[in-house]
């Protein structure tokens, strides 16, 4: 047996409602993550650190993403049964539609990952500034080109997994699984994203433990630096579990939106506790009057 298999069923527009709900509420909370972030920050500093801004850079393919993810959902893709179904001129148009939507939309999601794992890199890089070693540089060096590597990567095999490239959005006759399921661009995504993550959390953890902070202060950075091995996990069961429902594009949107959901709370939450905790970097107290 191949790795693709056939179509899933096709699926009514009112059974994806309460997905196409589910992932404007997931993308509505990322975006109140990261606004809470940059905000805080300002009104406690009156600047913005280099992270809070690549950071804030996210909102823009996450909402790209959300834009896309709205049509592909109302108007269904190419990849569901149509042997039985006669597609209507409008519908044949609005499928084609949403199927070369997906190539965005995959492209926007990949894209708002990698952005929140560059934030966390940045937020490394001023750690590892304050404990300056040749060491950390290297390795911040080898872990930002491997960012860029992974990246690139998940975009090309985006592209280039279904020829002609048209197959991609064509609905009838079946494209056949490579333009219509995408598993090429899901395992390759997968493989960079756990990897990515993995390297984002293995990094600091050595960094900390040998610091001259606190126990309690060491144990709660830890648990903040490895948020994102929740991402792994959330990774690892997606992929399964998309292929197990051939590819269908409700489950897979829902996922991701899922797992956009803890990439942002993995890439925002040290921040937002420092908030809560008040701790971190404030703007300096001026002294108002004068005494004699």
């Amino acid at each position: 047996m191949g790795l693709y298999s056939d179509p899933p069923s096709l699926r009514a527009f009112r059974d994806d409602k309460p997905t196409l709900l589910v992932c404007w509420w997931a993308t509505s909370f990322c975006s109140l993550m990261i606004l809470l972030r940059v905000t805080g920050r300002f009104v406690r500093t009156e600047k913005l650190f280099r992270e809070d801004k690549i950071s804030a850079l996210a909102l823009v393919p996450l909402a790209l993403r959300m834009v896309c993810v709205h049509f592909i959902l109302l108007y269904g893709t190419n990849n569901a049964d149509f042997s039985r179904v006669h597609l209507t001129p409008l519908e044949l148009r609005q499928k084609t539609i949403a199927s070369g939507l997906v190539l965005a939309s995959r492209s926007f999601y990949a894209a708002t990952l990698w952005v929140l794992k560059y934030a966390i890199l940045e937020f490394l890089k001023r750690l590892t500034d304050l404990t300056w070693q040749r060491t950390h540089q290297a390795t911040l060096v080898v872990i930002r080109w491997t960012l860029v590597a992974t990246f690139v990567a998940v975009l090309v095999s985006n592209l280039v997994e279904c020829q002609p490239f048209s197959h991609h959005w064509q609905v009838v006759p079946d494209p056949g699984g490579q333009c219509r399921q995408g598993y090429v661009q899901l395992i390759t995504m997968a493989t960079c994203n756990i990897a990515t993550d993995a390297l984002l959390v293995v990094f600091p953890i050595p960094i900390i433990v040998r610091s001259q902070m606190r126990f309690r202060r060491k144990l709660q950075l830890i648990v903040l630096f490895s948020l994102s091995l929740a991402v792994v996990a959330v990774t690892a069961y997606r992929l399964p579990r998309i292929i197990a429902e051939h590819g269908r594009q409700q489950y897979r949107s829902l996922l991701a939106s899922v797992e956009l959901i803890f990439a942002t709370a993995a890439a925002n939450a040290l921040v937002l506790g420092s908030f809560v905790r008040d701790r971190g970097v404030k703007k300096p107290k001026t002294l108002s009057g004068t005494s004699a």
